[in-house]
């Protein structure tokens, strides 16, 4: 009767251990479009002047080129001393998205784009006046 009591206590453990260990398994937020997709920039390379704005253009496809709407995309400037960029932008229905880039000192700087698990970048040099 003993041995059955501990028994049942045993696999009590055992189910509540499993339980806990699956809860803290680290999980992966996986978007079954992340391979195959692109991200296209416009322009490649930039020139920005101190005080401009320039536009960047940027749009977001699957694998068989369709747009992607709805897509959180955001941008970094590498060097935010020469150029700043608008932070994170949504795609429309056609897959785009537009950023603005701000000159600020002169350099040169990349702007890094970052959507769906995939990057693209463009070179931007500041010109002088």
């Amino acid at each position: 009767m003993k041995f059955l009591k501990y028994k049942g206590l045993c696999l009590s453990f055992i189910w509540m251990s499993i339980i806990f260990l699956c809860s803290c398994a680290q999980t992966r937020s996986y978007l079954p479009y992340e391979e195959g997709v692109r991200i296209v920039v416009s322009p490649h390379r930039l020139s920005v002047h101190s005080g401009s704005e320039d536009n960047v253009f940027i749009q977001v496809l699957d694998k068989e080129g369709g747009p992607l709407f709805g897509i959180e995309v955001t941008a970094v400037s590498t060097v935010p001393t020469v150029a700043t960029i608008t932070p994170e932008s949504l795609t429309n229905p056609a897959g785009k998205a537009t950023f603005t880039v701000s000159g600020v000192s002169p350099g040169t700087t990349q702007m890094v784009f970052s959507a769906a698990g995939q990057k693209a970048m463009i070179e931007v040099v500041f010109v002088g006046h």
